[in-house]
Order: C-alpha cells, then sequence, then structure tokens
C-alpha cells in the first residue's frame, strides 16, 4: 500500500520536473531563434562590403538555416504536448519560469502596466504560446501547399481521393494528363509528409514530371501514370480504410505511398516471361 502523501509529491515533483523541462526548451527556441536573425544580419552587413564574401555569405546562410530547423523542431514538440501544457497549475509553476515567460513572450517596446492586475495570467501566456505555434505551423502547410497551383476542376476531382469510387480517369482529365503529379502531391501533403521530412517543392514536382515521363515512355496503353496514379490512391484508401496508419511511421507511409506511384516506372508493356525469353 501506497504510504500517505507519497502519491500528492510524486505528482508535485513531475510536474516541477515537466515544467524545468518546459522553460528550458522555451529558452532554447528563443536562442536558435535571436542566433539565426543575428546570422542573417551579419550576412546582410557583409553583402554591403566591397570585399567578396560569398562563400562566407553562403555558410553563414547554411547555418542559420540549420537553427531555423531546430527551432521548428522544438515548436513542434510543444505543440505535441499541449496536453501537458495544459494541465500545469499556475500555482505549482517557480516563479523565476513565470517571470521569464511573461518577460519574454509578452514584451510591449516602450509600454510598461499600469497595474500589476493587468500582467497577463501564466495561463494565458501559455495558451499565447500553443496558439503562436499553431499559427506558425499552419502557415508553413498552407505556404507548401500554394507551391503547387491546383486547378478548380483538379480540386473538385481530388474530393473523393478517400473513397473507393474514386474516379482517376475523371482526374487525369482535369489535370490536363497529370493525375499523378497532382494527386501524389496531394497524398503527401495530407499525410504531412511534405513538411515532416522537410521536401523541397520544386524538387518534389520535378521528381514526379520525371515519373510523369517515365510512365509515357512506351505509350503502354495500361501501365501508364493514370494506372499509377489509380494504384496510388487505392493504396492511399487501404491505408486510411484500415487503420493501418495507426501502426506506421512516418517514413514507412512514405515508403507505401512513394512504392504505389513508381511500382510500373517505364513498363514496357510486356510480361516478364517475355522479357526472360527475349532476354
Amino acid at each position: 500500500m501506497e504510504p500517505p502523501g507519497l502519491k500528492s509529491s510524486s505528482s508535485k515533483f513531475s510536474r516541477l520536473e515537466q515544467t524545468d523541462r518546459v522553460q528550458l526548451r522555451l529558452q532554447g527556441m528563443q536562442k536558435y531563434r535571436n542566433t539565426s536573425q543575428r546570422l542573417r544580419s551579419l550576412a546582410r552587413e557583409l553583402e554591403k562590403g566591397e570585399v567578396n564574401v560569398t562563400d562566407l555569405k553562403n555558410s553563414i546562410e547554411q547555418a542559420a538555416a540549420v537553427l531555423e530547423a531546430v527551432y521548428i523542431g522544438e515548436t513542434r514538440w510543444l505543440l505535441d504536448s499541449e496536453k501537458e501544457l495544459g494541465n500545469i497549475q499556475a500555482d505549482s509553476v517557480p516563479l523565476e519560469v513565470r517571470d521569464w515567460l511573461e518577460s519574454t513572450f509578452s514584451r510591449r517596446t516602450g509600454v510598461s502596466w499600469r497595474h500589476p492586475q493587468e500582467k497577463p495570467r501564466f495561463r494565458s501566456i501559455v495558451h499565447a504560446v500553443q496558439a503562436s505555434i499553431f499559427v506558425e505551423r499552419m502557415y508553413r502547410r498552407t505556404s507548401n501547399v500554394s507551391a503547387l497551383i491546383f486547378p478548380v476542376a483538379v480540386t473538385e476531382a481530388l474530393k473523393d481521393i478517400d473513397q473507393w469510387s474514386f474516379d482517376v480517369f475523371t482526374l487525369q482529365e482535369a489535370s490536363g494528363e497529370h493525375s499523378l503529379k497532382f494527386l501524389l502531391y496531394e497524398l503527401l501533403n495530407r499525410y504531412d509528409l511534405i513538411n515532416h521530412f522537410r521536401i523541397p517543392i520544386p524538387a518534389l514536382v520535378s521528381f514526379v514530371e520525371a515519373l510523369e515521363v517515365g510512365y509515357s515512355k512506351y505509350k503502354n496503353p495500361y501501365h501508364n501514370l493514370t494506372h499509377a496514379a489509380d494504384v496510388t490512391q487505392t493504396t492511399h484508401f487501404l491505408l486510411l480504410h484500415t487503420g493501418i496508419t495507426h501502426w506506421l511511421t512516418e517514413l514507412e507511409i512514405l515508403a507505401t505511398v512513394f512504392a504505389a506511384a513508381i511500382h510500373d516506372f517505364e513498363h514496357p508493356g510486356t510480361t516478364n516471361n517475355f522479357q526472360i525469353q527475349s532476354r
């Protein structure tokens, strides 16, 4: 039997430990962001000089990109941990942590609080942090989506992408015979794989367009890019409606969708036996 008071003390310790982790991550996020801004500022200053500093500038830009990537990773962790943050009680948070949050996330240039009661509560600051992270995440997602413009007819054709009755021929016609490009892009975005793996949009579009060229190489009447789009959508349907996505990692989902999209690349239209016999 658990001794009296042990459960409450362990719970309090867990909350304090949780708060310490949140504080360290928040401080790390701010540090990464400040460093990134400083590096970019330095790059701009060097660019105005007379000395050729292209190599140095590129190195600084690369360092800034790395720091930003770490910052995005930290904010994603914080967003995924919003339930933990929501359970934190203001009374259990050390005073110095609350002061640091208030000074960091509620700073107003040239404005001082008139009365102590006007200072934001710890709970409201946590919500503000969560909201800003959510907005940033949604902004990144919509930025990626807007990188590939979807015609209205294509958007309409993709409405049934989750259904067994999905009509790939309608998509093929609506997309100007680019059904594989639009369908694969849509699925990678739906599974949030573009953001998760930080896939460059131009590279992705170029890759899928090269896939379509390969599928059209032999003018195969069946194993063509329409068939590839059809199989990819069917694979998505099975992943979605069997619930198997809950048992797969992001990498495994990417591999599954990727394999479906490329499975008949440059298919010559003949059987395996013909390939063997004809060598």
